[in-house]
């Protein structure tokens, strides 16, 4: 089989049938596909959409994931999905005419690539209330790895999200699927490992918009959460080890070390309550392991749970933290 598409599903039932058309309309006739939908614990109706949607389609298969996350769903997909290419949509979001035939074409005609990526617009409209930019060029743009992962992980503007993808199933061979661990920022993980360790492509095309609505799970947990601690938990739980596993370029090194370490202070100065602050404190000293903390900076990390002062937080992000980082740097170069 050549495509599965991947539409996991929690609570969409207002937006399933809108998915299912936005696939079928990308005209995929002379491919063998199929479509899975992953519930993933919904509350409403979905489950019936997606049943009566499989009665008149033998293209669509079903599936449930009871770990709940997207990233869990995702890989209950990758892990049922019998497509040589697998794409993932997010069940709200809508994709341009004929975009996945186009990256099906650069898949088909360079065998070597292991993702193609293209462009995203983002809405707080649907598709055909949301004039789409003309600065595509179609053009096919290769650069040598792992030159992706370092301009993802050296800002998240750079990031298109997993709609704008399409891979070959040997890729996630190669790097592993979704970290369940992650309940947001999953897929930025992903991405930033797949450009640092596989062959991908840009194609120079909007491939989908990404619909903004405070019904997504991202706008949920930024709502209700500091995005610092959800960007901490994906640097420790995946960037770390990954850096400990592999050998990354310096460029690499630099983000996560600065990442890591002006994060520590964010931390303990956004969390309310000494004691909480506190345990914070001993918290991301324990998520660092086995890279050294030395004592001074231990010290300066417990003066901000005594004093979380805005004025001595910027002293340890802008100057302190990254005087650290700086030695770090110097003595892995050495090394």
């Amino acid at each position: 089989m050549k495509l599965s598409v991947i539409i996991p599903v929690f609570n969409g039932a207002n937006f399933i049938n809108k998915a299912y058309n936005a696939i079928v309309a990308q005209e995929l006739y002379r491919y063998e596909y199929e479509i899975l939908f992953i519930d993933n614990n919904s509350t409403d109706n979905s489950i019936k959409i997606i049943k009566e949607l499989q009665g008149q389609d033998s293209k669509v298969k079903f599936f449930t994931e009871k770990l709940q996350g997207a990233a869990a769903a995702r890989n209950a997909g990758i892990d049922n999905a019998c497509g040589d290419y697998l794409y993932m949509f997010d069940v709200d979001d809508d994709i341009y005419p004929n975009a996945l035939r186009k990256m099906i074409h650069v898949l088909d005609s360079h065998i070597t690539v292991d993702a193609v990526f293209g462009k995203m617009v983002k809405s707080n409209k649907g598709i055909n209330d949301t004039i789409k930019p003309n600065d595509e060029t179609d053009a096919i743009i290769f650069k040598e790895t792992p030159y992706w992962g370092i301009h993802w992980f050296t800002s998240l503007k750079n990031v298109v999200g997993p709609p704008a993808f399409l891979y070959r199933k040997r890729a996630f061979d190669k790097i592993g699927n979704y970290n369940v661990e992650l309940k947001i920022g999953q897929d930025t993980a992903l991405d930033i490992k797949l450009g640092m360790t596989c062959n991908i492509a840009f194609l120079d095309t909007y491939i989908y918009l990404y619909y903004k609505h405070q019904a997504s799970s991202i706008q949920k947990a930024k709502k209700h959460q500091n995005i610092i601690f959800h960007t901490w938990t994906r640097l420790v739980k995946e960037h770390l080890p990954f850096c400990l596993k592999a050998d990354v370029p310096i460029e690499f090194k630099e983000i996560l070390y600065k990442g890591l370490f002006s994060s520590m202070g964010k931390l303990i100065v956004y969390t309310n309550g000494f004691e909480n602050r506190r345990t914070i404190r001993n918290k991301v000293l324990n998520d660092v392991r086995p890279l050294e903390v030395p004592f001074y900076m231990r010290w300066y990390l417990t003066l901000l749970a005594y004093v979380p002062l805005t004025s001595l937080l910027k002293f340890y992000v802008y100057y302190y933290s990254r005087w650290y980082v700086d030695k770090l740097l110097k003595k892995d170069l050495k090394l």
